[in-house]
């Protein structure tokens, strides 16, 4: 039914109004739709949004964090995973301390399908990740941001790479970077994305955790929960420091090349207000800046 009426607005929009403001109002407006339909799923399901069934040698745990007025928009995040081609043996939400006690009503009927939701500090975007390797250590875990709607074969798809390159950190957010005289990744603006599985010793692969990512049971060393550092030298940018520690482990990155980059375009509109590319990417380049101090920390020019 939903491809049926997708296919319908796409011609009727399609021949009412020029092709590129087409297709973007087409996006919109299948977005908005796939939204509506998200939450309702939330609200009313009673499909259980997990499975005991083991898709690999490790359980396979979906983490993600949410903070303030995401907090009743991250239903729509979560239902796009439980309605997935794929099902994980755990989703986790990480939420802060001094969020509200009585949670929204579409997050405790997806608890009753199987979502966790655990309290924990605050430790920005890397509340992420963290908590889960101290509570999850022998699993592989996929994490997700709050704000974007997954496709239905996002899991499938990210666990087919991990099958074939079972060692490497596999994402579909990948990008080929580009270094400075000394050695030091920079210009992450100008950097290309890439699909290209060229070989999973490329030092020059960079992933984001905006696309998902999967980590593989053990695949980052301890020094990832080193809190004192990463809080100081890369605060905002979670991504640098866990793109270093995976070069600290020696461990490829391989891109997800088995599906298109269509969900960047099913971003959560109502969530993107307090979005932490907002505060990287000022006039003050905080990214590269925070690279720079974590590849500098760990000696990772030649890495």
């Amino acid at each position: 039914m939903f491809r049926l009426l997708k296919k319908r607005i796409i011609s009727y929009v399609q021949n009412s109004i020029t092709p590129t403001i087409a297709e973007r109002t087409s996006a919109q407006v299948l977005n908005a739709l796939r939204r509506d339909r998200l939450m309702q799923s939330s609200l009313n399901s009673q499909e259980p949004g997990i499975t005991e069934r083991s898709e690999g040698r490790n359980p396979l745990v979906i983490s993600l964090t949410t903070h303030g007025r995401r907090l009743y928009e991250v239903c729509i995040a979560i239902e796009s995973i439980m309605q997935g081609s794929v099902k994980p043996n755990t989703i986790v939400l990480w939420i802060g301390e001094n969020e509200p006690t009585e949670l929204p009503v579409s997050l405790q009927r997806q608890m009753n399908r199987g979502l966790t939701v655990c309290r924990t500090r605050d430790i920005r975007s890397y509340t992420k990740l963290v908590p889960a390797l101290r509570e999850y250590p022998q699993a592989d875990i996929v994490t997700i941001d709050d704000d974007i709607l997954y496709p239905q074969d996002f899991l499938e798809n990210l666990l087919a790479i991990h099958r074939l390159h079972p060692e490497a950190i596999v994402a579909n957010m990948v990008m080929r970077l580009t270094r400075a005289a000394d050695g030091v990744p920079e210009g992450i603006r100008q950097w290309p994305y890439t699909l290209e599985r060229r070989s999973e010793t490329d030092a020059d692969l960079y992933f984001e955790g905006f696309g998902g990512v999967l980590y593989p049971a053990g695949s980052l060393p301890q020094e990832t929960l080193n809190e004192s550092v990463f809080m100081n030298i890369s605060p905002t940018n979670d991504d640098a420091w866990f793109n270093a520690m995976a070069r600290l482990a020696g461990r490829p990155i391989v891109p997800c090349d088995m599906h298109p980059y269509d969900y960047i375009a099913a971003v959560n509109p109502n969530a993107q207000s307090t979005a932490l590319y907002i505060t990287n990417n000022t006039a003050e380049n905080l990214n590269d800046k925070q690279i720079r101090r974590v590849w500098e920390h760990y000696h990772l020019q030649g890495k």
